[in-house]
């Protein structure tokens, strides 16, 4: 679907360019000729409106794919939120569950718009057969960045955090695949970046990828981000930047999951302080409350 959506843009434009040019110099030449000009015009005021409906679908599509946005049992509180620039977005959050155990990944894929979203569903059946909450997410690493390799240079560069989580034990197995690193809030207020991984993926292979161990104490968040919160500027020109983000979440008193997730947005939505997206943005937050 989305790949029909690629083709119709793209050959649309071609043809709608010269059909409306066509148009006009008829009409300047013939005055009978107006009535050609006002049925093109409405002809291309509907193909948009149907390419709009096309691209909500598709959103709806990828939303649906992504997984639930909020999980909680007795130990763990998730939730998490994706916000695109262009209608689809190449930033996108999985979770899956087995049990005690989950897995959620965070990834940004290169670009944005309809081709980031195009390689969403490549990701999500990559994730779907490579991972699982049981998987380590290492190996995950390593098989996707294997796949997206053999398919160079078509293949976008994806950063992504992948997190194997045991809910009974609070213990969080990860791999950072060059993504901005998480923040782990301790309840002390310690703050700490999980950074053990490898490089992007889809950049080289044969690549190395570790897995890094925390393990979570009640009251502890985890907190993770795209670029996109990250690069908020202000009119000034400014980027939001870890320190404020740590920060942030530092000055909001224990909440829900979700209510710290918006309260961050809000925060962040401030600073912009009503600018348009210029990136993707996604947020993921994370409680242990053992």
């Amino acid at each position: 679907m989305l790949r029909n959506i690629g083709n119709l843009q793209s050959t649309r434009s071609r043809r709608n360019s010269s059909t409306v040019r066509s148009a006009i110099m008829s009409s300047m030449a013939s005055p009978s000729s107006s009535e050609l000009l006002r049925h093109e015009i409405d002809s291309l005021a509907r193909e948009k409106l149907d390419l709009h409906s096309q691209l909500f679908e598709a959103a709806r599509i990828q939303r649906k794919l992504s997984g639930p946005r909020m999980f909680r049992n007795v130990n763990l509180q998730f939730a998490s939120e994706v916000f695109a620039a262009r209608y689809l977005s190449g930033d996108f959050t999985t979770f899956s569950q087995d049990g005690s155990r989950v897995l959620v990944v965070l990834g940004d894929i290169a670009g944005k718009g309809i081709a980031a979203g195009m390689w969403f569903t490549n990701m999500a059946g990559l994730l779907q057969s490579y991972g699982g909450p049981n998987a380590n997410p290492s190996m995950i690493a390593t098989q996707v960045n294997r796949h997206l390799c053999e398919l160079r240079p078509v293949a976008p560069f994806v950063t992504a955090f992948l997190a194997q989580i045991d809910c009974d034990l609070g213990l969080i197995d990860y791999c950072n695949a060059g993504h901005f690193p998480p923040i782990l809030l301790h309840s002390d207020g310690r703050a700490d970046l999980l950074q053990i991984g490898g490089p992007l993926l889809g950049a080289i292979e044969p690549a190395a990828f570790q897995t890094g161990r925390v393990v979570l104490q009640p009251g502890d968040a985890l907190v993770a981000y795209s670029d996109g919160i990250l690069e908020c500027r202000n009119a000034s020109g400014e980027e939001f930047g870890t320190d404020r983000l740590i920060a942030a979440l530092k000055g909001i008193e224990k909440q829900s999951a979700q209510t710290t997730l918006m309260m961050l947005l809000a925060v962040v939505q401030d600073y912009a302080n009503g600018l348009p997206l210029c990136d993707d943005v996604s947020l993921t937050v994370i409680q242990y409350a053992h």
